[in-house]
């Protein structure tokens, strides 16, 4: 499913859409899911912005299909192969962005790393579907430093993996933190998939367009990944074979979208 074109992309720039994957009955599945549990927990009273549902998966069956049985997972084991990928930490997000939230993010944030923790809760790849239209800015979508990942690759190679649990996560709070670039919003349609690096920096941006943005978030690892996460802090591409072949190839892959 994936060109060699695509796999450069990940592989410069830490993420790839991948458009229409999803078919719309698995993605109805999924908003029927969704509006159960909306509907059960509703947002606060007044809520505009992000506002999340952390579920297990077996919680989540329809959210599980869209991902599993779609072909989404398949696509996502493009870049880890000959590794499978599972669920990590348990859990599927769903992720509102309620209007009007007119928000741009000030820097970007890896996930899993707080004060509190002795080691960051990693894993290997965050891939989403999308359930709204978000093809255009400000309709919600995910923010993204193209290219971070090599950058936090070699941030953690001179101050060891554990240097942003300090700060949550976020690069920018650093004293000294190294440069990443200029940030760009993911645009995409409903029914694309999202593959993201877990070391790219990204942030929630803002919506100001008439519409809840609704999309789904799996974090996936590779077998083993717990045992060697220090490893692909160091390496960017320790779990992305196609990734470090296809990023040897002569030449420059196309700007990205």
């Amino acid at each position: 499913m994936l060109s060699i074109d695509q796999l450069r992309r990940f592989a410069r720039d830490g993420y790839v859409v991948v458009p229409g994957v999803v078919p719309e009955p698995w993605l109805a599945d999924a908003d029927a899911e969704i509006d159960g549990v909306i509907a059960d927990a509703p947002p606060p009273e007044g809520k505009v912005g992000p506002h999340f549902y952390f579920l297990p998966p077996e919680q989540l069956p329809a959210a599980d299909a869209s991902v599993r049985r779609s072909g989404a997972l398949t696509a996502a084991e493009e870049l880890v192969a000959p590794h499978s990928l599972d669920h990590a930490l348990g859990h599927i997000q769903v992720a509102l962005n309620i209007p009007p939230y007119p928000h741009r993010p000030g820097g970007p944030h890896l996930d899993g790393h707080r004060p509190e923790l002795s080691a960051p809760a990693s894993f290997t790849m965050l891939a989403a579907v999308f359930l709204s239209d978000e093809s255009v800015p400000d309709s919600g979508n995910l923010w993204v430093w193209p290219g971070s990942h090599l950058a936090h690759q070699q941030l953690f190679a001179e101050r060891g993996p554990t240097v942003l649990l300090a700060t949550s996560g976020h690069t920018l709070s650093l004293d000294e933190p190294p440069p990443l670039g200029d940030p760009r919003p993911v645009t995409a349609r409903r029914g694309d998939l999202l593959l993201a690096h877990f070391l790219l920096g990204h942030n929630i941006g803002g919506n100001t367009s008439p519409a809840t943005r609704r999309i789904l978030y799996y974090r996936l690892h590779v077998d083993g990944h717990e045992q060697h996460w220090p490893d692909t802090f160091l390496d960017a591409f320790c779990e992305y074979p196609p990734v470090r072949a296809a990023s040897t190839v002569p030449g420059d892959a196309r700007p990205a979208p």
